[in-house]
Protein backbone atom coordinates (compact mmCIF):
# COMPACT_ATOMS: atom_id res chain seq x y z
CA UNK A 1 0.00 0.00 0.00
CA UNK A 2 2.87 2.13 0.67
CA UNK A 3 4.42 1.67 -2.11
CA UNK A 4 1.77 2.29 -4.71
CA UNK A 5 1.13 5.67 -2.69
CA UNK A 6 4.86 6.69 -3.48
CA UNK A 7 4.65 6.00 -6.75
CA UNK A 8 1.42 8.01 -7.46
CA UNK A 9 3.11 10.61 -5.17
CA UNK A 10 6.10 10.66 -6.95
CA UNK A 11 5.30 10.71 -10.44
CA UNK A 12 2.57 13.56 -9.46
CA UNK A 13 5.56 16.01 -8.06
CA UNK A 14 7.90 15.00 -11.24
CA UNK A 15 5.16 16.24 -13.42
CA UNK A 16 4.80 19.33 -11.61
CA UNK A 17 7.95 19.96 -11.38
CA UNK A 18 9.07 19.59 -15.48
CA UNK A 19 5.16 21.46 -16.20
CA UNK A 20 5.89 24.63 -14.74
CA UNK A 21 9.83 24.70 -14.83
CA UNK A 22 10.83 24.80 -11.49
CA UNK A 23 8.74 27.63 -10.87
CA UNK A 24 6.79 26.91 -7.25
CA UNK A 25 3.49 28.87 -6.14
CA UNK A 26 1.01 29.18 -3.86
CA UNK A 27 -1.78 27.29 -6.44
CA UNK A 28 0.96 24.52 -7.82
CA UNK A 29 1.39 23.73 -3.85
CA UNK A 30 -2.53 23.52 -2.70
CA UNK A 31 -2.96 21.22 -6.64
CA UNK A 32 -0.25 18.95 -5.30
CA UNK A 33 -1.65 19.12 -1.78
CA UNK A 34 -5.31 18.13 -3.61
CA UNK A 35 -3.67 15.43 -5.31
CA UNK A 36 -1.96 14.15 -2.67
CA UNK A 37 -5.42 13.88 -0.53
CA UNK A 38 -7.02 11.78 -3.56
CA UNK A 39 -3.83 9.33 -3.99
CA UNK A 40 -3.95 8.34 -0.14
CA UNK A 41 -7.95 8.13 -1.25
CA UNK A 42 -7.50 5.81 -3.72
CA UNK A 43 -4.51 4.03 -2.76
CA UNK A 44 -6.29 3.49 0.80
CA UNK A 45 -9.67 1.89 -0.43
CA UNK A 46 -8.80 0.60 -3.66
CA UNK A 47 -5.32 -1.39 -1.99
CA UNK A 48 -3.94 -2.23 -5.56
CA UNK A 49 -0.73 -4.86 -5.40
CA UNK A 50 2.05 -3.30 -6.15
CA UNK A 51 2.66 -4.63 -9.77
CA UNK A 52 3.40 -2.73 -12.99
CA UNK A 53 0.13 -3.02 -14.77
CA UNK A 54 -2.26 -2.17 -12.07
CA UNK A 55 -0.44 0.78 -11.12
CA UNK A 56 0.32 2.76 -14.91
CA UNK A 57 -3.50 3.16 -15.07
CA UNK A 58 -4.11 5.52 -12.02
CA UNK A 59 -0.78 6.95 -13.10
CA UNK A 60 -1.80 7.76 -16.55
CA UNK A 61 -4.85 9.45 -15.41
CA UNK A 62 -3.48 11.36 -13.12
CA UNK A 63 0.27 12.64 -14.68
CA UNK A 64 -2.31 13.47 -17.80
CA UNK A 65 -4.42 15.83 -15.79
CA UNK A 66 -1.90 17.14 -13.77
CA UNK A 67 0.30 17.99 -17.53
CA UNK A 68 -3.13 19.31 -19.08
CA UNK A 69 -4.17 21.82 -15.99
CA UNK A 70 -0.56 23.16 -15.70
CA UNK A 71 -0.12 23.42 -19.48
CA UNK A 72 -2.81 25.59 -19.94
CA UNK A 73 -1.89 27.64 -16.60
CA UNK A 74 1.23 28.01 -18.23
CA UNK A 75 0.32 28.99 -21.44
CA UNK A 76 -2.44 31.19 -20.32
CA UNK A 77 0.94 33.07 -18.31
CA UNK A 78 3.09 33.27 -20.94
CA UNK A 79 0.02 34.80 -23.67
CA UNK A 80 -0.60 37.65 -20.79
CA UNK A 81 3.04 38.05 -20.59
CA UNK A 82 3.61 37.91 -24.12
CA UNK A 83 0.87 40.45 -25.25
CA UNK A 84 1.49 42.51 -22.74
CA UNK A 85 5.03 43.07 -23.43
CA UNK A 86 5.68 42.43 -27.10
CA UNK A 87 1.85 43.33 -28.36
CA UNK A 88 0.10 40.67 -30.26
CA UNK A 89 2.79 38.68 -30.87
CA UNK A 90 2.16 34.99 -29.19
CA UNK A 91 4.54 32.32 -29.45
CA UNK A 92 4.47 28.81 -27.13
CA UNK A 93 8.15 28.06 -28.18
CA UNK A 94 8.50 28.25 -24.37
CA UNK A 95 6.35 25.21 -23.51
CA UNK A 96 8.26 21.50 -22.85
CA UNK A 97 7.03 18.77 -23.61
CA UNK A 98 8.81 16.45 -21.22
CA UNK A 99 5.69 16.36 -18.74
CA UNK A 100 3.83 14.19 -21.22
CA UNK A 101 6.59 11.22 -21.26
CA UNK A 102 5.11 10.19 -17.73
CA UNK A 103 1.77 9.57 -19.02
CA UNK A 104 2.93 8.41 -22.81
CA UNK A 105 5.25 5.98 -21.24
CA UNK A 106 2.12 4.79 -18.65
CA UNK A 107 0.14 3.97 -21.71
CA UNK A 108 2.26 2.05 -23.46
CA UNK A 109 3.11 -0.06 -20.13
CA UNK A 110 -1.24 -0.30 -20.03
CA UNK A 111 -1.19 -1.34 -23.95
CA UNK A 112 1.44 -3.23 -23.23
CA UNK A 113 -0.08 -4.96 -20.29
CA UNK A 114 -3.47 -5.57 -22.29
CA UNK A 115 -1.94 -7.34 -25.03
CA UNK A 116 -0.02 -9.61 -22.62
CA UNK A 117 -3.37 -10.48 -20.91
CA UNK A 118 -4.54 -11.28 -24.54
CA UNK A 119 -1.93 -13.62 -26.16
CA UNK A 120 -0.16 -15.57 -22.87
CA UNK A 121 -3.17 -17.19 -21.79
CA UNK A 122 -1.31 -20.52 -22.39
CA UNK A 123 0.79 -19.74 -19.00
CA UNK A 124 -2.82 -19.57 -17.19
CA UNK A 125 -3.98 -22.52 -18.38
CA UNK A 126 -0.91 -24.35 -17.68
CA UNK A 127 -0.88 -23.39 -14.26
CA UNK A 128 -4.52 -25.27 -13.49
CA UNK A 129 -3.78 -28.45 -11.68
CA UNK A 130 -6.16 -30.61 -13.73
CA UNK A 131 -7.17 -34.29 -14.11
CA UNK A 132 -9.07 -35.49 -16.97
CA UNK A 133 -11.55 -38.43 -16.31
CA UNK A 134 -13.96 -40.29 -18.69
CA UNK A 135 -16.11 -42.38 -16.03
CA UNK A 136 -19.18 -40.13 -14.55
CA UNK A 137 -18.17 -38.71 -11.88
CA UNK A 138 -21.52 -38.39 -9.09
CA UNK A 139 -23.67 -41.22 -7.77
CA UNK A 140 -26.77 -40.91 -5.59
CA UNK A 141 -24.82 -42.66 -2.50
CA UNK A 142 -21.38 -40.31 -3.49
CA UNK A 143 -22.99 -37.20 -1.61
CA UNK A 144 -26.30 -36.30 0.40
CA UNK A 145 -27.75 -33.59 -2.09
CA UNK A 146 -27.19 -30.33 -0.94
CA UNK A 147 -30.62 -27.72 -0.55
CA UNK A 148 -30.40 -24.62 -2.59
CA UNK A 149 -28.33 -21.62 -1.13
CA UNK A 150 -30.87 -19.51 -2.28
CA UNK A 151 -33.64 -21.40 0.08
CA UNK A 152 -31.06 -21.61 3.06
CA UNK A 153 -30.14 -17.82 2.67
CA UNK A 154 -34.25 -16.99 2.76
CA UNK A 155 -34.88 -19.19 5.76
CA UNK A 156 -32.20 -17.24 7.42
CA UNK A 157 -33.42 -13.60 6.59
CA UNK A 158 -36.79 -15.34 7.62
CA UNK A 159 -35.21 -15.27 11.11
CA UNK A 160 -33.32 -12.09 11.14
CA UNK A 161 -35.27 -11.31 14.16
CA UNK A 162 -32.76 -13.25 16.68
CA UNK A 163 -30.52 -10.55 15.89
CA UNK A 164 -30.44 -7.78 18.43
CA UNK A 165 -30.85 -4.51 17.03
CA UNK A 166 -31.38 -6.46 13.82
CA UNK A 167 -32.29 -3.02 12.29
CA UNK A 168 -28.75 -2.01 12.40
CA UNK A 169 -27.00 -5.52 10.30
CA UNK A 170 -27.94 -7.34 6.90
CA UNK A 171 -27.03 -11.05 6.35
CA UNK A 172 -23.41 -11.63 4.62
CA UNK A 173 -22.69 -14.22 1.96
CA UNK A 174 -22.96 -17.90 2.60
CA UNK A 175 -20.65 -20.30 2.96
CA UNK A 176 -20.22 -23.88 2.13
CA UNK A 177 -18.72 -26.19 5.64
CA UNK A 178 -18.71 -29.20 7.59
CA UNK A 179 -19.30 -28.59 11.19
CA UNK A 180 -18.39 -31.98 13.61
CA UNK A 181 -19.10 -33.87 10.65
CA UNK A 182 -22.22 -32.13 9.03
CA UNK A 183 -22.80 -30.10 6.13
CA UNK A 184 -24.15 -26.83 7.22
CA UNK A 185 -24.17 -23.26 5.52
CA UNK A 186 -22.99 -20.52 7.60
CA UNK A 187 -23.78 -16.41 6.64
CA UNK A 188 -21.97 -13.73 8.86
CA UNK A 189 -24.23 -11.34 9.78
CA UNK A 190 -22.78 -7.66 8.32
CA UNK A 191 -22.92 -4.19 9.18
CA UNK A 192 -25.47 -2.22 7.51
CA UNK A 193 -23.27 0.71 6.76
CA UNK A 194 -20.80 3.21 8.19
CA UNK A 195 -23.26 4.53 11.25
CA UNK A 196 -23.65 0.62 11.88
CA UNK A 197 -19.94 0.24 12.30
CA UNK A 198 -19.39 3.65 14.34
CA UNK A 199 -22.40 2.41 16.59
CA UNK A 200 -21.53 -1.25 17.70
CA UNK A 201 -17.96 -1.46 16.27
CA UNK A 202 -18.67 -5.72 17.18
CA UNK A 203 -20.56 -7.90 14.81
CA UNK A 204 -23.21 -10.14 17.61
CA UNK A 205 -22.69 -13.51 15.12
CA UNK A 206 -23.60 -15.73 12.56
CA UNK A 207 -26.31 -17.92 11.36
CA UNK A 208 -26.25 -21.79 10.64
CA UNK A 209 -28.22 -23.81 9.07
CA UNK A 210 -28.13 -27.55 7.94
CA UNK A 211 -27.32 -28.14 4.28
CA UNK A 212 -28.98 -31.42 3.75
CA UNK A 213 -31.91 -31.35 5.79
CA UNK A 214 -34.91 -29.44 4.55
CA UNK A 215 -37.15 -29.31 8.24
CA UNK A 216 -34.00 -27.82 9.83
CA UNK A 217 -34.41 -24.04 10.43
CA UNK A 218 -31.60 -21.22 10.85
CA UNK A 219 -30.25 -20.41 13.95
CA UNK A 220 -28.47 -17.65 15.54
CA UNK A 221 -25.18 -18.58 17.08
CA UNK A 222 -24.15 -15.46 19.51
CA UNK A 223 -20.34 -14.61 18.75
CA UNK A 224 -17.72 -11.63 19.28
CA UNK A 225 -16.77 -10.80 15.71
CA UNK A 226 -14.46 -7.68 15.49
CA UNK A 227 -12.90 -7.87 12.30
CA UNK A 228 -15.59 -8.32 9.49
CA UNK A 229 -16.13 -7.47 5.61
CA UNK A 230 -18.10 -4.69 6.09
CA UNK A 231 -15.92 -3.23 9.16
CA UNK A 232 -14.24 0.19 8.62
CA UNK A 233 -10.22 1.49 8.93
CA UNK A 234 -8.30 -1.28 10.56
CA UNK A 235 -10.73 -3.99 11.55
CA UNK A 236 -11.65 -4.24 7.68
CA UNK A 237 -10.98 -7.83 7.16
CA UNK A 238 -9.80 -7.19 3.32
CA UNK A 239 -7.59 -4.19 4.56
CA UNK A 240 -6.10 -6.95 7.37
CA UNK A 241 -5.07 -9.29 4.95
CA UNK A 242 -3.87 -6.92 2.11
CA UNK A 243 -1.53 -5.32 5.02
CA UNK A 244 -0.23 -9.15 5.79
CA UNK A 245 0.17 -10.28 1.95
CA UNK A 246 0.72 -7.33 -0.11
CA UNK A 247 2.49 -9.28 -3.10
CA UNK A 248 -1.35 -11.47 -3.30
CA UNK A 249 -4.34 -11.14 -4.70
CA UNK A 250 -7.54 -11.82 -2.80
CA UNK A 251 -10.10 -13.64 -5.29
CA UNK A 252 -13.72 -13.86 -4.03
CA UNK A 253 -15.32 -12.29 -0.65
CA UNK A 254 -13.47 -13.81 2.50
CA UNK A 255 -15.45 -16.87 4.00
CA UNK A 256 -16.59 -16.98 7.77
CA UNK A 257 -15.45 -20.64 8.55
CA UNK A 258 -15.83 -22.28 11.97
CA UNK A 259 -13.02 -24.25 13.71
CA UNK A 260 -13.12 -27.26 15.69
CA UNK A 261 -13.75 -25.46 18.92
CA UNK A 262 -16.66 -22.66 17.53
CA UNK A 263 -14.51 -20.29 17.20
CA UNK A 264 -15.11 -17.71 13.57
CA UNK A 265 -12.32 -17.35 11.19
CA UNK A 266 -12.25 -15.52 8.23
CA UNK A 267 -10.87 -17.86 5.17
CA UNK A 268 -9.76 -15.69 1.75
CA UNK A 269 -8.21 -17.38 -1.09
CA UNK A 270 -4.95 -15.97 -2.43
CA UNK A 271 -3.54 -16.20 -5.88
CA UNK A 272 -0.23 -15.05 -7.44
CA UNK A 273 -0.52 -12.00 -9.84
CA UNK A 274 1.68 -11.90 -13.10
CA UNK A 275 2.51 -8.65 -14.00
CA UNK A 276 0.07 -7.83 -16.69
CA UNK A 277 -2.13 -8.68 -14.19
CA UNK A 278 -2.96 -12.54 -15.12
CA UNK A 279 -3.70 -14.42 -12.25
CA UNK A 280 -2.05 -18.05 -11.90
CA UNK A 281 -3.40 -21.03 -9.68
CA UNK A 282 -0.63 -23.19 -9.43
CA UNK A 283 0.06 -21.97 -6.07
CA UNK A 284 -2.66 -21.03 -4.07
CA UNK A 285 -2.64 -19.95 -0.95
CA UNK A 286 -5.23 -19.18 1.84
CA UNK A 287 -5.53 -16.47 4.80
CA UNK A 288 -7.06 -17.59 8.13
CA UNK A 289 -7.56 -14.52 10.27
CA UNK A 290 -9.49 -14.99 13.84
CA UNK A 291 -12.23 -12.45 13.32
CA UNK A 292 -11.92 -11.56 17.40
CA UNK A 293 -8.63 -10.95 17.38
CA UNK A 294 -7.46 -9.92 14.09
CA UNK A 295 -4.21 -12.65 14.21
CA UNK A 296 -3.62 -13.25 9.96
CA UNK A 297 -1.85 -16.46 9.36
CA UNK A 298 -0.83 -17.57 5.37
CA UNK A 299 -1.16 -21.55 4.48
CA UNK A 300 -0.08 -23.03 1.37
CA UNK A 301 -2.75 -25.24 0.34
CA UNK A 302 -1.10 -28.13 1.51
CA UNK A 303 -0.76 -26.97 4.92
CA UNK A 304 -4.28 -26.00 5.59
CA UNK A 305 -5.56 -26.65 9.16
CA UNK A 306 -7.68 -30.02 8.66
CA UNK A 307 -11.02 -28.15 9.83
CA UNK A 308 -10.56 -25.49 6.79
CA UNK A 309 -12.93 -26.50 4.18
CA UNK A 310 -13.06 -23.70 1.26
CA UNK A 311 -9.63 -22.54 0.80
CA UNK A 312 -10.87 -21.87 -2.58
CA UNK A 313 -13.68 -19.74 -2.98
CA UNK A 314 -16.44 -19.82 -5.52
CA UNK A 315 -15.22 -17.08 -7.36
CA UNK A 316 -11.68 -18.52 -7.60
CA UNK A 317 -13.38 -21.71 -8.97
CA UNK A 318 -15.31 -19.69 -11.55
CA UNK A 319 -12.14 -18.24 -13.06
CA UNK A 320 -9.91 -21.41 -13.14
CA UNK A 321 -12.91 -23.13 -14.84
CA UNK A 322 -13.18 -20.31 -17.44
CA UNK A 323 -9.28 -20.26 -17.89
CA UNK A 324 -9.25 -24.69 -18.20
CA UNK A 325 -11.87 -23.79 -20.70
CA UNK A 326 -9.99 -21.19 -23.25
CA UNK A 327 -6.36 -22.87 -23.69
CA UNK A 328 -5.48 -21.09 -26.91
CA UNK A 329 -5.17 -17.12 -27.33
CA UNK A 330 -6.92 -16.17 -31.07
CA UNK A 331 -7.74 -19.24 -31.54
CA UNK A 332 -10.68 -18.14 -34.22
CA UNK A 333 -12.07 -21.41 -34.95
CA UNK A 334 -12.42 -22.23 -31.51
CA UNK A 335 -11.11 -25.31 -31.79
CA UNK A 336 -10.70 -26.80 -28.16
CA UNK A 337 -12.67 -23.93 -26.33
CA UNK A 338 -15.64 -24.73 -24.23
CA UNK A 339 -17.19 -22.44 -21.76
CA UNK A 340 -18.49 -22.78 -18.03
CA UNK A 341 -22.33 -22.69 -18.15
CA UNK A 342 -22.12 -20.96 -14.35
CA UNK A 343 -25.96 -21.85 -13.42
CA UNK A 344 -24.79 -22.55 -10.27
CA UNK A 345 -25.80 -20.45 -6.75
CA UNK A 346 -22.62 -19.08 -6.00
CA UNK A 347 -20.93 -17.20 -8.27
CA UNK A 348 -21.47 -19.63 -11.01
CA UNK A 349 -20.77 -22.89 -9.13
CA UNK A 350 -22.67 -25.65 -7.06
CA UNK A 351 -21.51 -26.45 -4.39
CA UNK A 352 -21.23 -30.32 -3.59
CA UNK A 353 -21.21 -32.16 -0.30
CA UNK A 354 -19.17 -34.98 -0.21
CA UNK A 355 -19.99 -38.13 2.15
CA UNK A 356 -15.62 -38.15 2.46
CA UNK A 357 -16.47 -34.76 4.11
CA UNK A 358 -15.11 -32.95 1.45
CA UNK A 359 -16.92 -30.36 -0.45
CA UNK A 360 -16.71 -29.48 -4.52
CA UNK A 361 -17.51 -26.95 -6.82
CA UNK A 362 -19.67 -28.16 -9.58
CA UNK A 363 -19.68 -26.79 -13.06
CA UNK A 364 -20.87 -28.31 -16.20
CA UNK A 365 -19.52 -26.94 -19.88
CA UNK A 366 -20.95 -26.11 -23.71
CA UNK A 367 -19.55 -25.17 -26.62
CA UNK A 368 -18.51 -21.38 -26.96
CA UNK A 369 -20.22 -21.49 -30.68
CA UNK A 370 -23.64 -22.57 -30.41
CA UNK A 371 -26.78 -22.67 -28.50
CA UNK A 372 -27.25 -26.49 -28.92
CA UNK A 373 -27.70 -26.97 -25.25
CA UNK A 374 -25.44 -30.20 -25.18
CA UNK A 375 -23.11 -30.79 -22.98
CA UNK A 376 -19.29 -31.10 -23.18
CA UNK A 377 -18.00 -32.36 -20.01
CA UNK A 378 -18.30 -30.78 -16.31
CA UNK A 379 -16.06 -29.99 -13.64
CA UNK A 380 -15.49 -30.67 -10.03
CA UNK A 381 -12.60 -28.27 -7.95
CA UNK A 382 -12.05 -29.34 -4.56
CA UNK A 383 -12.45 -26.51 -1.97
CA UNK A 384 -9.43 -27.31 -0.25
CA UNK A 385 -6.90 -28.31 -2.49
CA UNK A 386 -8.17 -26.31 -5.78
CA UNK A 387 -7.70 -29.20 -8.01
CA UNK A 388 -9.71 -29.75 -11.25
CA UNK A 389 -11.43 -33.26 -12.60
CA UNK A 390 -12.77 -32.49 -15.97
CA UNK A 391 -14.84 -35.64 -16.73
CA UNK A 392 -15.92 -36.27 -19.95
CA UNK A 393 -16.81 -39.67 -21.75
CA UNK A 394 -20.05 -41.55 -22.09
CA UNK A 395 -22.37 -38.59 -20.51
CA UNK A 396 -20.72 -36.11 -23.15
CA UNK A 397 -23.48 -35.15 -25.67
CA UNK A 398 -26.30 -34.77 -23.16
CA UNK A 399 -28.28 -31.82 -22.88
CA UNK A 400 -26.02 -28.89 -19.87
CA UNK A 401 -27.40 -27.37 -17.32
CA UNK A 402 -29.25 -24.61 -19.50
CA UNK A 403 -31.33 -27.78 -21.42
CA UNK A 404 -32.27 -28.90 -17.78
CA UNK A 405 -32.94 -25.30 -16.30
CA UNK A 406 -35.27 -24.50 -19.19
CA UNK A 407 -37.24 -28.55 -18.55
CA UNK A 408 -37.45 -27.40 -14.95
CA UNK A 409 -39.52 -24.08 -15.71
CA UNK A 410 -41.41 -26.00 -17.50
CA UNK A 411 -42.50 -28.21 -14.92
CA UNK A 412 -44.88 -25.94 -12.77
CA UNK A 413 -45.35 -22.56 -14.93
CA UNK A 414 -48.37 -21.94 -13.17
CA UNK A 415 -46.77 -21.59 -9.64
CA UNK A 416 -43.72 -19.72 -11.93
CA UNK A 417 -41.42 -22.03 -9.90
CA UNK A 418 -37.75 -21.94 -11.76
CA UNK A 419 -34.61 -24.69 -11.10
CA UNK A 420 -31.61 -23.87 -8.98
CA UNK A 421 -28.23 -25.64 -7.43
CA UNK A 422 -28.18 -27.98 -11.21
CA UNK A 423 -25.74 -31.00 -10.52
CA UNK A 424 -25.63 -33.83 -12.94
CA UNK A 425 -25.51 -37.37 -11.26
CA UNK A 426 -25.01 -40.59 -12.21
CA UNK A 427 -28.68 -42.42 -11.49
CA UNK A 428 -28.61 -46.06 -12.08
CA UNK A 429 -26.48 -45.61 -14.98
CA UNK A 430 -27.86 -42.79 -16.63
CA UNK A 431 -26.76 -39.41 -16.58
CA UNK A 432 -29.39 -37.39 -14.22
CA UNK A 433 -29.57 -33.54 -13.78
CA UNK A 434 -30.61 -33.49 -10.01
CA UNK A 435 -32.45 -29.94 -9.99
CA UNK A 436 -33.99 -27.70 -6.44
CA UNK A 437 -36.87 -26.16 -7.71
CA UNK A 438 -37.95 -23.08 -6.24
CA UNK A 439 -40.68 -20.32 -6.17
CA UNK A 440 -40.65 -16.69 -6.63
CA UNK A 441 -39.84 -16.03 -3.04
CA UNK A 442 -36.81 -18.56 -3.35
CA UNK A 443 -38.58 -21.08 -1.17
CA UNK A 444 -37.47 -24.51 -1.52
CA UNK A 445 -40.33 -26.56 -3.15
CA UNK A 446 -39.06 -29.89 -4.38
CA UNK A 447 -36.34 -32.10 -5.98
CA UNK A 448 -36.08 -32.82 -9.70
CA UNK A 449 -34.30 -35.62 -11.48
CA UNK A 450 -34.31 -35.11 -15.21
CA UNK A 451 -32.92 -38.01 -17.12
CA UNK A 452 -29.88 -35.83 -19.26
CA UNK A 453 -30.56 -37.95 -22.51
CA UNK A 454 -33.94 -37.59 -22.69
CA UNK A 455 -36.01 -34.51 -21.16
CA UNK A 456 -39.34 -36.34 -20.94
CA UNK A 457 -38.43 -38.85 -17.66
CA UNK A 458 -38.40 -37.03 -14.91
CA UNK A 459 -38.69 -37.37 -11.29
CA UNK A 460 -40.24 -35.24 -8.73
CA UNK A 461 -40.74 -35.08 -4.96
CA UNK A 462 -40.69 -33.06 -1.93
CA UNK A 463 -37.66 -34.57 -0.56
CA UNK A 464 -34.81 -36.54 -2.49
CA UNK A 465 -35.86 -39.93 -1.67
CA UNK A 466 -39.35 -39.22 -2.74
CA UNK A 467 -37.89 -37.35 -6.10
CA UNK A 468 -35.80 -40.38 -6.80
CA UNK A 469 -38.18 -43.22 -6.31
CA UNK A 470 -40.69 -41.30 -8.63
CA UNK A 471 -37.69 -40.54 -11.67
CA UNK A 472 -37.02 -44.62 -11.23
CA UNK A 473 -40.61 -45.06 -12.00
CA UNK A 474 -39.92 -43.05 -14.58
CA UNK A 475 -37.27 -44.72 -16.00
CA UNK A 476 -39.04 -47.72 -15.41
CA UNK A 477 -41.56 -46.57 -18.12
CA UNK A 478 -38.77 -45.57 -20.76
CA UNK A 479 -37.80 -49.27 -20.63
CA UNK A 480 -41.01 -50.23 -21.49
CA UNK A 481 -41.66 -47.90 -24.56
CA UNK A 482 -37.99 -48.14 -25.32
CA UNK A 483 -36.92 -49.21 -28.79
CA UNK A 484 -36.31 -53.06 -29.71
CA UNK A 485 -33.38 -52.20 -31.33
CA UNK A 486 -31.71 -50.04 -28.51
CA UNK A 487 -28.48 -52.57 -27.71
CA UNK A 488 -28.78 -51.57 -24.04
CA UNK A 489 -31.80 -53.47 -23.44
CA UNK A 490 -32.11 -56.95 -23.16
CA UNK A 491 -35.05 -59.60 -22.07
CA UNK A 492 -34.16 -61.50 -19.27
CA UNK A 493 -36.23 -64.52 -17.98
CA UNK A 494 -35.48 -64.42 -14.04
CA UNK A 495 -36.81 -66.57 -11.50
CA UNK A 496 -36.93 -65.96 -7.68
CA UNK A 497 -39.27 -65.18 -4.17
CA UNK A 498 -41.12 -61.87 -4.01
CA UNK A 499 -39.37 -59.59 -1.00
CA UNK A 500 -41.83 -56.89 -0.72
CA UNK A 501 -44.40 -55.13 -3.08
CA UNK A 502 -46.30 -52.20 -4.10
CA UNK A 503 -49.71 -53.22 -5.73
CA UNK A 504 -50.82 -49.08 -5.82
CA UNK A 505 -48.01 -47.53 -7.16
CA UNK A 506 -48.33 -45.27 -9.94
CA UNK A 507 -46.74 -44.10 -12.82
CA UNK A 508 -47.83 -41.51 -15.71
CA UNK A 509 -51.05 -41.43 -13.90
CA UNK A 510 -51.69 -45.28 -14.04
CA UNK A 511 -51.39 -48.38 -11.74
CA UNK A 512 -48.81 -50.01 -11.80
CA UNK A 513 -47.10 -53.19 -9.61
CA UNK A 514 -43.84 -52.36 -8.67
CA UNK A 515 -42.16 -55.36 -6.58
CA UNK A 516 -38.59 -56.46 -5.50
CA UNK A 517 -36.82 -60.35 -5.36
CA UNK A 518 -34.82 -62.02 -2.66
CA UNK A 519 -31.03 -60.94 -3.33
CA UNK A 520 -31.87 -58.43 -6.00
CA UNK A 521 -31.80 -55.09 -5.68
CA UNK A 522 -33.86 -53.85 -9.05
CA UNK A 523 -37.08 -52.62 -8.89
CA UNK A 524 -39.65 -54.22 -11.32
CA UNK A 525 -42.37 -52.92 -12.09
CA UNK A 526 -45.68 -54.48 -14.46
CA UNK A 527 -48.90 -52.79 -16.05
CA UNK A 528 -51.41 -54.81 -14.38
CA UNK A 529 -53.88 -54.36 -17.22
CA UNK A 530 -51.20 -57.32 -19.20
CA UNK A 531 -51.55 -59.59 -16.00
CA UNK A 532 -54.43 -58.88 -13.46
CA UNK A 533 -52.71 -62.03 -11.17
CA UNK A 534 -50.16 -59.50 -10.66
CA UNK A 535 -52.80 -57.80 -8.32
CA UNK A 536 -52.79 -60.55 -5.92
CA UNK A 537 -48.85 -61.10 -5.94
CA UNK A 538 -47.44 -61.02 -2.34
CA UNK A 539 -44.23 -60.70 -0.09
CA UNK A 540 -42.87 -64.41 0.04
CA UNK A 541 -44.49 -66.12 -3.84
CA UNK A 542 -41.82 -67.94 -6.01
CA UNK A 543 -42.52 -65.97 -9.47
CA UNK A 544 -40.57 -66.33 -12.80
CA UNK A 545 -40.84 -63.22 -14.69
CA UNK A 546 -39.44 -61.98 -18.31
CA UNK A 547 -38.58 -58.41 -18.38
CA UNK A 548 -36.72 -55.63 -19.83
CA UNK A 549 -33.53 -54.60 -18.54
CA UNK A 550 -31.58 -51.93 -19.23
CA UNK A 551 -27.00 -52.57 -18.05
CA UNK A 552 -26.32 -50.53 -15.00
CA UNK A 553 -29.99 -49.47 -14.37
CA UNK A 554 -32.00 -50.84 -11.14
CA UNK A 555 -35.63 -50.78 -12.87
CA UNK A 556 -37.09 -53.10 -15.16
CA UNK A 557 -40.05 -53.48 -16.89
CA UNK A 558 -41.63 -57.03 -16.50
CA UNK A 559 -43.76 -58.27 -19.81
CA UNK A 560 -45.01 -61.78 -18.96
CA UNK A 561 -45.43 -62.95 -14.73
CA UNK A 562 -45.99 -66.50 -13.46
CA UNK A 563 -46.76 -66.75 -9.90
CA UNK A 564 -46.12 -70.17 -8.70
CA UNK A 565 -47.31 -69.61 -5.07
CA UNK A 566 -50.58 -68.65 -6.72
CA UNK A 567 -52.96 -71.90 -6.56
Amino acid sequence: MLTSFLVLELTALVTLVWAIKFKISKLTIWTFIAVTVLNAIYVYWLMPVPTLSQLVSPVAIETTALVLWTLFAGASAQVVERVTKRGSRISFAGLTIWPFVIPIVAFVISLAAGISQAVTVRPMYDSVKATVKKEAPLTKDDQPIALSAQASQNMMKKAFSQVPDSSMYRLGDLSAQYINGKPYYVAPVEFAGFMSWFMNRTLPGYFIISATDINDTAHFVKEKLDYSETSWFSHNIARKIYMRNPKFEQVGEPILEIDNNGQPYWVQTLLNVRWAGQLVFNDIHVSLTNADTGKTTVYATKDLPKWVDAGVSPEAATRMNRTYGNPYAFNFRHKNQIKPTENGSESGVTTVFNNDRSISYFDDFTTVTSNADSDKGYSLINTRTGDLTFYVGKNVGIMDSDGAMKVAKQLHPQNKWHGSNPVIMNIDGRPTWVVSMMDQNERFREYAYIKGADQNVIGEGANAADALASYRNALAGSVQTASANDDSIKTETITGKVARVNANATLDDKQVVIFKLVDDDTLFTLDPSKAQTALLLQAGDDVQIKAKTVKGASVANVIALTNKSLK
